[in-house]
């Protein structure tokens, strides 16, 4: 697997919340490592159906013992996000840390809006699925985290940014004040399946253990019943 190509996050990325990169990684790679994930899903993976969640995926020590450039590939992002953002580690966690979905129209797949435990989220597309665009509201509220989350505007006041997955593009964002998620596309434009990379950072050390994954927080229910997607 070849080395990422070198990127900077800019002021843009604080101000509004998200950065987008692209070419990143070469096609061929792109489609190399895409052809590996489907094929080991295929295999063996965790299918989530629930609470308007329906992708499959695989993550954690599974996924990089399989194919180990993933974690190569995470520590490479992780190098060139910190050399940006203060005090930014490395997830313990690795189911959280690191991630491959794969999702298809066809299957009826997609991924309500939600945000993320950590804090900031990139995300790697390792195919062409405009289909399946993610769509952000950045910076929709205040970090929770910090204290009591507020909301800086309401869902439909704004319309989402749309990012469309194309290979080696990688889409950096603020994930836990930004609303996201995998919303179809009313054009059916492409039957590629969406197969991308997810990597998850934080700047304090925190567990996850108590929470469900692709669910709702067990132990944040005073927060997330202000999440109002």
């Amino acid at each position: 697997m070849g080395a990422l190509k070198s990127f900077q996050l800019s002021e843009l990325f604080f101000d509004r919340g998200y950065e987008i990169f692209d070419d990143l990684l070469p096609a061929g790679h792109c489609a190399t490592l895409a052809q590996k994930l489907k094929a080991a899903m295929e295999q063996d993976c965790i299918t989530v159906d629930n609470d308007g969640v329906h992708i499959k995926t695989r993550n954690g020590e599974v996924l990089i013992a399989e194919l180990p450039e993933i974690e190569q590939l995470y520590q490479q992002v992780y190098a060139h996000m910190a050399a940006g953002i203060d005090n930014l580690l490395v997830l313990d966690d690795l189911p959280v840390a690191i991630s491959a979905n794969y999702l298809h129209r066809d299957q009826g797949h997609s991924f309500r809006y939600h945000f993320d435990r950590n804090e900031y989220t990139a995300v790697l597309y390792l195919t062409d699925s405009p289909d399946l665009p993610l769509c952000i509201h950045p910076k929709i509220r205040t970090d929770p985290a910090l204290g009591e989350s507020v909301w800086q505007y309401e869902k439909d006041a704004r319309a989402p940014v749309r990012v469309d997955p194309s290979p080696g593009r990688l889409v950096c964002f603020h994930a836990r004040t930004s609303l996201h998620g995998v919303i179809s596309s009313p054009e059916v434009t492409s039957t590629t399946d969406r197969i991308s990379l997810q990597f998850a950072f934080d700047t304090r050390r925190r567990t996850f253990e108590d929470q469900q994954y692709y669910g709702r927080a067990a132990a944040a229910q005073a927060d997330v019943s202000k999440d109002r997607p």
